[in-house]
């Protein structure tokens, strides 16, 4: 592995990790390696359709055609020398199982896997997987939040604690801001704002906000929600 990889340290890595093993570039797969490559960290992907390796080898660190369900072949590949793999597959239920087990048995540090159903999820944590994901339905919520048209973005980030961005509420602009009293009347913490397309500040306690400013606040999806309606 350290052949693969040791020839291209980037000079302007954002994210500070080593080199990042993501077994499945489906869309998820490549989406998440893309942007991984985007900040600096080296990724070396494998998947077994000849035309995922022939399209995505020129912008990948190094691409690799090859089936994870057998041990052998990840071990060949050094995977077991790595600390982070993401394990992308996620609708070929077998493949994605057989591929954690081999990961566990190899002794992969920090395993993180994509999961389409409660039961997939649960089978990979009895597995050993260290994180499991469920892209589509944190997409969902996300999108469940935004379709109201008040938040320009939301994202949950623990459970019934999430975060987002939108502009001032009614309520909100032209009248000195009190972040304490707004926790305490609301349950929602200011956390941020962006005046005039400028860049984003901590909320001040006494600022004022117009309604072309961005705000983001914290909070549990229903308080957010209700706070982004209050005066309205």
């Amino acid at each position: 592995m350290a052949n693969i990889f040791g020839a291209l340290r980037r000079e302007n890595q954002s994210i500070d990790i080593p080199a990042v093993v993501v077994i499945g570039l489906g869309r998820f797969g490549f989406s998440l390696a893309r942007e991984l490559m985007d900040h600096g960290v080296e990724v070396l992907g494998i998947d077994n359709c000849e035309k995922f390796v022939r399209d995505y080898s020129p912008v990948l660190t190094e691409v690799v055609q090859a089936d994870t369900t057998d041990a052998e072949v990840l071990h060949q590949l050094g995977i077991d020398e790595v600390d982070r793999v993401v394990l992308a597959i996620g609708s070929h239920l077998e493949d994605s199982i057989l591929t954690a087990s081999n990961l566990v048995e190899l002794g992969v540090k920090d395993i993180w896997a994509k999961a389409d159903s409660d039961a997939h999820a649960r089978i990979l944590l009895q597995l050993g997987v260290h994180h499991v994901i469920r892209p589509e339905r944190d997409t969902g919520r996300r999108i469940a939040h935004l379709l109201g048209g008040k938040f320009e973005d939301f994202a949950e980030i623990a459970e019934d604690y999430g975060v987002t961005k939108l502009t001032p509420p009614a309520h909100l602009v032209q009248t000195p801001l009190d972040p304490q009293k707004t926790w305490e009347k609301h349950r929602v913490q200011l956390v941020s704002v962006r005046k005039d397309y400028g860049y984003w500040m901590p909320v001040e306690k006494g600022q004022q906000l117009n309604p072309t400013d961005l705000i983001v606040i914290a909070g549990s999806p229903i308080a957010l929600e209700k706070f982004s309606e209050a005066g309205s």
